[in-house]
């Protein structure tokens, strides 16, 4: 009778614990609806890093805005054979407006700086008024960016990444509350991985890495995120064969489809929720 009564409380604790893990995630997603979210990146497809995340928050109600920064007009490759130009800056916008409509966020915010002139020191200041009127007139709780490395030292993705930290830390604010850079773990190689092509093998050896310990918002992603990130990510077919977007997703996904990022001020306080 002692054993049966003591099998019957674990049970019963198990249960409690299952139900109290529910009513968590439960809060939690409800805690988060009604937020915005805002992702700046240099190009039409740099958020493919982040696209299970973008199909993640959106479900839970939280308002998200997709801000690119170039046209994307010098990304000529060679299985799309489009010049560079006007034509293909047009079609990485149809495509970046496919991203948005197959994740359910948002139309995309463009603002169509030439693809490379960045670095222009005219550029760099408009682009510092833009961003912080960005923040003015959406009120972003949380912004997403690539971190000082720019995944693989892009200049375009650095100095991004620079100009929307440069602003965040000048108008952060009870409501502008915190800036993430999205990385991947040095700890983390992917050595084992055998990719299809030959741009995804580079990206994995280039990717510029940040050691696990400084990242410290840690955000899971379920089976159907990861396959709702992958078909919004197939709308850049300008820039990636279906091969091609296989291997990235993969390598987004390296870790047990947990994404990482890093606070922009640093934390020792590990999170699984970009609004805490």
């Amino acid at each position: 009778m002692r054993i049966l009564l003591q099998i019957l409380l674990i049970i019963l604790l198990l249960s409690s614990c299952g139900n109290h893990e529910k009513k968590s995630i439960k809060n939690e997603i409800s805690s988060n609806k009604g937020k915005t979210l805002m992702a700046i990146f240099a190009h039409p497809d740099d958020e493919i890093v982040i696209s299970p995340i973008l199909s993640k928050y959106q479900k839970e109600g939280v308002n998200i805005h997709l801000v690119i920064v170039t046209d994307g007009s010098n990304g000529v490759t060679p299985h799309a054979n489009i010049p560079a130009g006007e034509l293909l800056a047009k079609t990485r916008a149809e495509e970046a407006l496919c991203v948005t409509k197959t994740l359910g966020i948002n139309p995309p915010i463009f603002l169509k700086y030439t693809d490379g002139d960045l670095a222009l020191k005219e550029n760099i200041n408009s682009l510092d008024d833009k961003i912080d009127s960005l923040f003015t007139s959406y009120k972003p709780n949380v912004v997403i960016s690539f971190g000082p490395g720019g995944q693989y030292g892009h200049p375009d993705h650095r100095i991004v990444s620079n100009v929307v930290t440069e602003v965040f830390q000048r108008e952060t604010s009870e409501s502008l509350q915190n800036l993430l850079y999205y990385a991947y773990p040095k700890e983390t190689s992917n050595k084992d991985i055998s990719f299809k092509t030959n741009l995804a093998q580079w990206l994995n050896d280039n990717l510029k890495r940040t050691q696990k310990r400084f990242l410290t918002y840690r955000i899971p992603c379920d089976k159907d995120d990861l396959d709702l990130g992958h078909k919004a990510s197939n709308c850049h077919k300008s820039q990636y064969t279906p091969d091609a977007i296989d291997d990235l997703l993969t390598i987004v996904a390296q870790s047990d489809s947990v994404l990482y990022f890093r606070p922009w001020n640093g934390s020792n306080e590990i999170k699984n929720n970009i609004f805490e």
